[in-house]
């Protein structure tokens, strides 16, 4: 632990990559949980089917994004590698490879959000107010995937190429455009008409067609040598070798993604047994939990760009000794949010206006995430940080779904069955992180997931 805090060279010079790759990365995930925090504040305020509505499409698009992520988190794995290599032309290559994969995959969720959006609400609610409600925003918001889809493969690759200011930059002025649309197509204020949950969607499609414009922009049109400004002649490059090494590697971590955002769609199916009362509540505490993890799942994400870098520069026993440091900074980090977001609960209620009867469960919710927080976030980072950026991506993948769908995803249907009420439905889902922890921990300490994946390819 004072060897970690000791401000000799070596840890000056962690420290300030670690701040220049995390704190836009920080920033930017910050201003995007915020909007999911505001858009619920607004909402709260027509009522709880309002709120549970954009609950369950919100349920469906972090389906999408997780599967997206797993599409931008193989590619970051071997761009961050490759930026380590100092290997431009491939780097090229991974972007273009991946805008076409995150495309075909924005368009399997955009299809059925669009022509069959009560097959999937029915799925969480039945609720005929609920369903109303949800079917007039995914009219509108359906159009924001496959935008969301190329505009965060830039994003991401930008973190791995050590510039994550880009998507810091253009996130913070569309997610900001949000913010303001909502304020005034929500609730009718700016001159502009209220439009409730139609409003929140069409203020998301603006932001996020905003944010793709901004970041075309700057690396076809502004930085115009910009490493990841792919053309159609580093797509055709790609070997059968290459490709085969990529999907080896980068398929893992789309089953777990995609997976593993399935089973926490499951349950939120298991919360909706205890009525729209539970999916409310659910949504707000989710919605705020998140932004309280968040940084720690960015000091992750960070870490996995600078091991990735180190491991594709074949310094191994450095990304080893970086992955040490990141353990213990992960940790403290999940256990300072934890304590801060349970002192906030007071303030919390009274922001979300929440009503007498939802008050005792969503209160037990925001302790039990609290005080689980640091198990959380350093589970976050032996997958994300430590497993991944060497590619041992097939362990992570048997770690986080094993955990989730042998372990908790029975114990909380089983509760949920039985009629047990939200909180402890929410407190047996984190049988998940217990499990992950005692067969995690053993994998890391093996160092079997340092290893330079582009050695050899070219």
């Amino acid at each position: 632990m004072q060897r970690l805090f000791k401000l000799d060279k070596e840890n000056k010079n962690f420290y300030k990559l670690l701040f220049s790759l995390c704190i836009p990365i920080i920033v930017q995930n910050l201003i995007s949980s915020s909007v999911n925090v505001v858009d619920t504040v607004m909402i709260s305020s027509l009522g709880e089917s309002a709120v549970a509505s954009i609950g369950v499409a919100n349920q469906f698009f972090f389906l999408f994004n997780m599967t997206l992520y797993g599409i931008t988190g193989g590619a970051g794995i071997f761009i961050s590698q490759f930026f380590g290599k100092k290997d431009v032309n491939n780097i090229r290559s991974v972007t273009g490879l991946s805008v076409i994969l995150a495309f075909i995959i924005s368009c399997l969720f955009f299809i059925p959000a669009l022509l069959m959006p009560k097959l999937i609400i029915n799925i969480f609610s039945h609720d005929p107010e609920v369903v109303k409600l949800c079917i007039q925003y995914f009219s509108i918001i359906a159009f924001s995937y496959p935008v969301i889809a190329l505009s965060t493969v830039f994003s991401m690759g930008a973190r791995g190429v050590r510039n994550p200011k880009l998507g810091m930059i253009c996130s913070t002025i569309a997610l900001g455009t949000n913010i303001v649309l909502n304020y005034g197509l929500i609730l009718g204020n700016l001159g502009l008409p209220a439009l409730g949950v139609k409003g929140a969607a069409i203020a998301t499609v603006i932001a996020r067609v905003l944010e793709l414009v901004l970041i075309v922009s700057y690396v076809y049109f502004i930085k115009r040598d910009y490493i990841l400004r792919f053309k159609l002649s580093d797509i055709k490059r790609i070997k059968v070798d290459f490709l085969k090494t990529f999907i080896a590697k980068s398929l893992p971590i789309l089953l777990n993604d995609s997976l593993w955002a399935f089973g926490t769609v499951l349950y939120s199916v298991a919360y909706s047994q205890a009525g729209t009362s539970a999916i409310a509540a659910s949504q707000i505490a989710t919605s705020t939990g998140n932004f309280f993890i968040m940084t720690s799942v960015c000091v992750a994400n960070g870490a996995a760009i600078m091991l990735g870098n180190e491991l594709g520069a074949d310094n191994i026993d450095k990304a080893i000794s970086y992955s040490k440091k990141f353990s213990v900074l992960v940790s403290l980090t999940g256990l300072l949010f934890g304590l801060l977001l349970i002192i906030n609960i007071p303030l919390l209620l009274k922001i979300f206006n929440v009503s007498e009867a939802l008050s005792p469960d969503i209160v037990k919710i925001f302790i039990i995430m609290g005080l689980l927080m640091a198990l959380k976030s350093f589970n976050t980072f032996i997958v994300i940080g430590v497993l991944r950026s060497g590619g041992d991506t097939k362990y992570s993948l048997f770690l986080e779904l094993g955990c989730m769908w042998i372990v908790s995803i029975p114990l909380t249907f089983l509760a949920a069955i039985k009629g047990a009420p939200i909180f402890i439905l929410v407190l047996i889902t984190y049988t998940e992180e217990i499990a992950k922890f005692i067969f995690g921990v053993p994998r890391a300490l093996s160092k079997k997931w340092a290893t330079n994946l582009v050695k050899e390819m070219v």
